[in-house]
């Protein structure tokens, strides 16, 4: 069973503070909102997860030379973060993950040698203006070190610095809770 998730028969649910903020960090509203969302059967997000990372993989065979970039893109609360947890769960990542949002990205070292990657970086690019913010924060390195496994949230913000090479995924609202996906 996933991590901080309720299993129903009805499917997994994660209950959600929230503190509403514009872009940049600013409090959009006063207090806190509570919210219980689904967010995929728990065998639904590991045939996910599962594919993402076999993209990945082929990605990787294809062009060694650099990191493997992969996109999340969807609204708040779409299941970009969730989606990456387990990602990181499947490559053997077991410390608790949360999202970057203000430390921009997070490192996380891969100990399986059957892996092609030695890292898993985590960003988040929702206080970020754009591609210039994330050049200063020396993405470029990130991009050239081929041990690197880079997801994103947020790329629509930085789409300047996003290679044409990356592997896309869309995360969708579809009804109040359910959710779609989209490579």
């Amino acid at each position: 069973m996933l991590n901080n998730f309720n299993q129903t028969p009805q499917g997994v649910f994660v209950f959600v503070r929230i503190l509403p903020l514009i872009r940049g960090g600013a409090r959009r509203a006063e207090g806190w909102y509570d919210v219980l969302m689904k967010i995929y059967s728990e065998n639904e997000i590991l045939n996910i997860a599962s594919e993402v990372i076999e993209r990945a993989r082929q990605a990787k065979l294809a062009a060694p030379e650099h990191a493997t970039l992969i996109t999340l893109s969807g609204d708040l609360g779409a299941g970009k973060t969730t989606l990456t947890k387990e990602i990181a769960r499947q490559l053997g990542i077991t410390e608790n993950m949360q999202s970057p949002t203000y430390v921009i990205y997070k490192k996380y070292s891969l100990t399986s040698s059957e892996l092609p990657w030695q890292f898993l970086i985590h960003g988040d690019m929702y206080r970020l203006e754009s591609g210039t913010d994330l050049e200063k924060l020396g993405w470029q390195e990130l991009l050239q070190d081929s041990k690197n496994l880079i997801i994103i949230e947020w790329p629509e913000l930085v789409a300047g610095a996003i290679p044409d090479w990356v592997i896309k995924v869309s995360l969708t609202h579809q009804g109040d809770l359910l959710r779609g996906i989209d490579f």
